[in-house]
């Protein structure tokens, strides 16, 4: 099944997402992430950065550090405890959406972008474009306060698929792609978007540092189809 957000523009044919997920265009929608931000924090702890909470890790390492640590963070993710934690909010986040029909990215994505710190930040893309499926949906949860520069930055749909269409490519990122404006959120805040949405990320200009985690979601695959274990079913909670 299509959605009924289709391109139109000069590709060769329109897009059009697929599955039965809702084509969320930069929803917000507020969730308890208190296990999450915990686990996170005692596994910052134990790999010796004696952290007071998740906005003061500037205070304890650089880029390059910052790099290397949200890189072990995605690989810890496989721990029951976090994946156990993401599916208690997304079945309180998503009740239209019949959780034993959708697999889960199988590693939490962490990203952390610390003051004026240009390493971390990404240029504008697409999901799409760098390969994820149609079917997929994106939920971006905000550990921290993500406000101003710190915010993701991603434009609305409709706006996301104008800009591709006069490109005239999809593929890649968009070093010239338009400005597009921040999408304030608070800590413990979740934004709902598809492969589609063209985002970006900036070095945060405050004082805080900025942590987040991103994970995909896709309509369980039929018997039968060839999976990659980038994407496995949710564990179960009782």
């Amino acid at each position: 099944m299509s959605s009924a957000c289709t391109q139109t523009g000069s590709l060769d044919r329109p897009l059009a997402l697929l599955g039965f997920l809702p084509a969320w265009d930069l929803e917000k929608r507020r969730a308890d992430l208190s296990a999450i931000v915990h686990w996170t924090v005692e596994q910052i702890r134990h790999r010796g950065f004696p952290i007071c909470s998740l906005e003061t890790l500037h205070h304890h390492l650089d880029g390059q550090r910052a790099g290397a640590l949200a890189q072990s963070l995605t690989a810890a993710s496989l721990a029951r405890e976090l994946r156990e934690a993401l599916t208690q909010v997304m079945m309180k986040l998503l009740p239209e959406v019949p959780l034993d029909r959708v697999w889960i990215q199988t590693h939490t994505h962490f990203r952390i972008l610390l003051p004026g710190e240009p390493l971390a930040p990404v240029p504008p893309h697409t999901d799409f474009g760098l390969g994820h499926s149609l079917a997929e949906r994106n939920l971006w949860y905000a550990l921290t306060d993500a406000q101003g520069d710190a915010a993701l930055h991603a434009l609305p749909l409709r706006d996301s698929l104008s800009w591709l269409g006069r490109k005239g490519r999809i593929h890649g990122v968009f070093d010239a792609a338009p400005e597009i404006p921040p999408v304030p959120t608070s800590a413990g805040e979740v934004l709902l978007f598809t492969p589609l949405h063209l985002h970006r990320a900036r070095p945060p200009t405050g004082e805080h540092s900025r942590v987040s985690i991103d994970v995909r979601i896709l309509p369980r695959p039929g018997p039968g189809a060839i999976t990659d274990f980038s994407f496995s079913p949710l564990p179960r909670v009782s």
